[in-house]
């Protein structure tokens, strides 16, 4: 560390991490030293930032910079988009440094009252990304306002799923765009968006398998194809590249609708499509781990909603757990017909009125007092 003049001008010199730093002073001696101490101290106290003495940019700027740079090239593109336009509207051009916890706190409240608390989450999740991203970027050294706020609580216990009678009518009112999607979704539990990205390509029905590439997870997975599935692509497949079904998010969700409301369907959701494969899985085949696989879950816990509808997976358990008493529990568990005198270890009381209740000599069990008469159950043996 040294302090050198140039130009009439006093600068510092020292190192931080390896790297070398030059600061310009001022015409001031006295000054450099006191400034170079300063910077000796912060550096030894892990409270050294080197970019906060450049302007703070602002929140419009660096969350352009995140759309381009960042979340147009993740899988869930279409959510951060429609995230960062009331972002920008709020924060505006308001700059990082002066952004705090409670304007944070503010704007999801704002959020989850004209929405809901699962779309506050998401607001969260793509604020804190613009600030984690501005700091790797070396345009905020400040601590993250948005890593110190809480999600809301979300209660995602909704499971709606179709039974087989309102399967059968949905597919008689679907028109002939929609019903293949439909039937595949049923068959494969894939996503809205899976399905809409699927290519001939994707198919492999040789090996019986269709890829899917374009996750939430972002992790790829593969679903084996069925008969009734290789029968429905075979009978659609007009040619070996491009999109499997060329129909718009917007126009599928229209014709959607329409079915339902043919087939009298209420509160349902084409995501319940994938919901109606999990469940009608699990209860065939009471195989949850299939299921988390066959539904691309990172977590057991995302599957787990489905346990309940595994009606004997739980008899099956319980079934192998009994049979391993089998040798064990051969005797009656109670016979009323056994004296209490002849087994020994079994258990006898004495009068209970008097709370006479003695061990025998041989300390084989407990008996009553003598001549007292045995109360309640005479005798329990395994």
């Amino acid at each position: 560390m040294a302090i050198f003049k140039r130009q009439n001008v006093w600068w510092i010199d020292y190192y931080v991490c390896g790297k070398r730093k030059r600061e310009k002073i001022g015409p001031s001696h006295k000054l450099a030293e006191e400034v170079l101490h300063k910077r000796k101290v912060e550096i030894a106290e892990g409270k050294f930032f080197p970019n906060r003495h450049k302007s703070a940019s602002k929140f419009n700027v660096v969350a352009d910079l995140y759309w381009e740079n960042h979340a147009k090239h993740k899988p869930s593109i279409k959510a951060a988009y429609y995230t960062l336009k009331p972002l920008k509207a709020f924060f505006n051009d308001k700059p990082l440094d002066q952004i705090t916890t409670l304007d944070v706190v503010k704007y999801l409240n704002g959020v989850r009252e004209r929405a809901s608390a699962a779309t506050a989450n998401r607001h969260h999740n793509v604020l804190r990304a613009i600030f984690n991203r501005a700091i790797d970027w070396e345009l905020f050294s400040g601590q993250n306002p948005a890593s110190k706020v809480k999600q809301f609580r979300v209660e995602n216990s909704r499971t709606r799923f179709l039974e087989n009678q309102d399967i059968t009518r949905l597919l008689a009112v679907c028109d002939h765009e929609i019903r293949p999607i439909v039937i595949v979704a049923l068959l494969t539990g894939m996503r809205h968006g899976e399905i809409l990205n699927l290519r001939w390509e994707h198919i492999d029905l040789a090996n019986g398998v269709v890829h899917v590439l374009k996750t939430k997870s972002g992790e790829p997975r593969e679903i084996p194809i069925m008969p009734r599935l290789r029968a429905l692509l075979e009978s659609i497949r007009r040619g070996d590249g491009g999109r499997i079904f060329a129909i718009s998010s917007r126009a599928l969700n229209r014709h959607f609708s329409k079915a339902l409301h043919l087939a009298g369907i209420q509160d349902f959701r084409f995501h319940d499509l994938r919901h109606t494969f999990a469940s009608h899985f699990v209860m065939r085949t009471n195989d949850l781990p299939a299921t988390q696989k066959l539904l691309g879950h990172k977590s057991p816990r995302m599957t787990q909603r489905y346990a309940h509808l595994s009606k004997g997976h739980l008899q099956v358990e319980m079934q192998v757990f009994e049979s391993g008493w089998a040798n064990i529990l051969k005797a009656p568990i109670f016979d009323p017909q056994i004296a209490p005198a002849s087994q020994p270890g079994g258990i006898t009381r004495g009068n209970p009125e008097r709370g006479e209740v003695h061990a025998n000599n041989t300390g084989d069990g407990i008996q009553s007092a003598e001549g007292a008469e045995p109360q309640g159950p005479k005798h329990l043996r395994l």
